[in-house]
């Protein structure tokens, strides 16, 4: 019997297959759905952006992992096993490396550092240039969200979040529920954005919603691109509602080149990659998973279908 990973060659299938091994040599790995020979021995497959309809050749599969935090893209799958388990990671490495990127973000803007790039004489010779506000908020408070949390009260930054359900994290302001999140929104300086992508998430940021932010508040999405409704930001911006936006992700990657959000100055674009998967780091995971689910055992990061994630 043996483990399939289907993924990308974007995002390294060879160096996860050489992770596991270096783990457990003798593990049996197809690496890429296209050299199965016999699907009657997959158990286990770890997947990323898979063909439709793709997990119903194997009829002995115990488990599907998701290579990633994220659910969507396994849930986007119409036509999945039925009763087959889904599971997520939630990797220490890549909440490190998110919040490192958010703080690098919060900071260029807070110090305005872009500012001194693109016009070097912006202000007096000696004179600090610095954004007055202290309060980052964020959307989403699983794993990641309060990972990066700690980090920004590190920093000595009054931190909020905001979850479906209500979160307790220590020094952490927490808020669930529509009017909470008004509560929230109305005093945010910087908004972090991590929530899943739900049919409830779909469209979250719109007009209505980051217009409830303090005036001049800057947004940072780093969730998934359904949840921003694109039409809306640059009007925003232009009013003066947000001070700028750094965006990670989008409903179309890659981004198209006469995309608008390309030309806008108060809109700063990276490539998806906030944060990624790293194989040496999420490895073991996947192969506690893959032996608990050849032995029958509770899985870990269950998906919870009611909830998709």
């Amino acid at each position: 019997m043996s483990l399939l990973i289907s993924l990308p060659e974007s995002m390294g299938p060879q160096a996860l297959c050489s992770a596991l091994l270096d783990l457990e040599p003798g593990l049996k790995i197809m690496t890429g759905h296209k050299n199965v020979q016999n699907p009657d021995e997959v158990e286990f497959a770890v997947v990323w952006n898979h063909p439709e309809g793709l997990l119903l050749n194997y009829p002995n599969l115990k488990a599907i992992s998701s290579y990633g935090h994220g659910a969507d893209g396994l849930l986007a799958d119409s036509k999945l096993p039925e009763g087959v388990p889904l599971v997520r990671l939630t990797n220490e490495t890549m909440a490190e490396w998110m919040s490192e990127y958010l703080l690098a973000v919060v900071l260029l803007q807070r110090r305005k550092l872009l500012q001194h790039a693109e016009n070097p004489g912006f202000v007096e010779w000696g004179t600090a240039a610095r954004h007055p506000g202290n309060q980052l908020s964020i959307l989403g408070l699983g794993y990641l969200g309060q990972a990066v949390a700690k980090v920004f009260l590190k920093m000595g930054f009054d931190v909020s979040g905001w979850s479906r359900s209500r979160k307790e994290v220590e020094g952490v302001s927490c808020f669930s529920g529509n009017e909470a999140l008004t509560e929230m929104l109305i005093k945010t300086d910087y908004l972090v954005n991590l929530l899943p992508l739900t049919t409830e998430t779909t469209d979250f940021l719109n007009t209505e919603t980051l217009s409830k932010l303090k005036h001049g508040a800057y947004l940072i999405n780093v969730g998934r691109g359904q949840t921003l409704v694109e039409e809306d930001l640059i009007p925003l911006l232009d009013e003066g509602q947000l001070s700028g936006a750094c965006l990670d992700v989008f409903r179309t990657e890659p981004l198209a080149e006469a995309h608008p959000f390309r030309k806008h100055k108060k809109i700063l674009i990276t490539p998806h990659n906030s944060s990624s998967t790293p194989a040496d780091s999420v490895a073991p995971q996947i192969l506690e998973n893959y032996k608990r689910a050849i032995s029958g055992r509770q899985l870990l990061n269950l998906i919870d279908l009611a909830h998709g994630y």
